[in-house]
């Protein structure tokens, strides 16, 4: 393992949420933080030194100064190619289950049979398959409106 020098934070200075570092990363790139993330951040460094610029920040969120922006926070470049690969992979699962209800119907298998994504109609199961397998915190109804409004 190198040492790597001192002007060179590492990733994990840089990414980590309790990070200084990343909170500076935060600030440079206009995001705000919220009020809990600067508590994470003075608890896990409290033992060294804070520099100015921190302490300013949390005395500013202490008196209600530290204001974000109105409104829903823009959508990160990683979320939307989530999104994409998401959608891509939900059209070839409604293909596959277009086709399937065709030829052997949509009973499935007895262990299927009992899930809350195995029900509905077609463009309905697959929704619900691809918000739980990606993670994606929004309703399948919601993932549905959003792919149809984005064609």
């Amino acid at each position: 393992m190198t040492n790597l020098p001192a002007s060179q934070p590492s990733l994990y200075e840089l990414f980590e949420a309790t990070s200084l570092q990343n909170c500076q990363r935060l600030l440079d790139n206009g995001e705000i933080p919220a009020p809990e993330l600067l508590a994470d951040i003075l608890e896990a460094n409290a033992d060294r030194s804070l520099p100015a610029w921190f302490i300013e920040l949390v005395a500013k969120s202490l008196k209600g100064e530290l204001k974000r922006k109105p409104g829903r926070p823009k959508e990160t470049f990683l979320a939307r190619c989530r999104f994409a690969a998401a959608e891509h992979e939900y059209l070839s699962l409604l293909t596959w289950l277009v086709k399937r209800e065709k030829t052997l119907g949509l009973e499935g298998w007895s262990i299927l049979r009992g899930k809350e994504w195995w029900a509905g109609p077609p463009h309905e199961r697959a929704a619900k398959i691809i918000i739980e397998k990606w993670r994606l915190h929004m309703s399948w109804r919601s993932f549905l409106n959003r792919v149809s409004s984005e064609k």
